[in-house]
């Protein structure tokens, strides 16, 4: 993490002790990591209404054979970019039972393999 030199200089000039001091920057640090992990959450919702507006106008979605779209399908998408998906680590990462998160894999490669075609 980068702070500002003005940032730094604030906190090392602050009449605490090192104990505080170093809470304050992971603090700081937590706050940046929070930022960028909602702002990349976001960017890939961005990207799955792109694509599924653009599926829309021609006439087609992806979803068409899906029933029921999960909550948890546009942080699955993201996690199976990072590592490959399984059933456990599914059921681990989002905290649900063995059937949803089977459902959920099933969505995933669904769309995945319509978005590759």
């Amino acid at each position: 993490m980068v702070f500002s030199e003005q940032e730094l200089r604030k906190i090392i000039q602050a009449p605490i002790s090192i104990d505080m001091k170093l809470d304050l920057i992971e603090q700081l640090h937590h706050q940046v990591v929070q930022k960028t992990v909602s702002e990349m959450q976001q960017s890939i919702l961005e990207v799955i209404e792109k694509v599924l507006s653009a599926e829309r106008i021609k006439g087609n979605t992806i979803f068409d054979s899906i029933e029921h779209v999960d909550q948890f399908l546009p942080d699955a998408l993201a996690l199976a970019k990072k590592k490959e998906l399984t059933i456990p680590c599914l059921q681990r990462t989002f905290k649900i039972g063995y059937n949803r998160a089977n459902r959920l894999l099933t969505q995933c490669e669904q769309v995945i393999s319509e978005v590759g075609d």
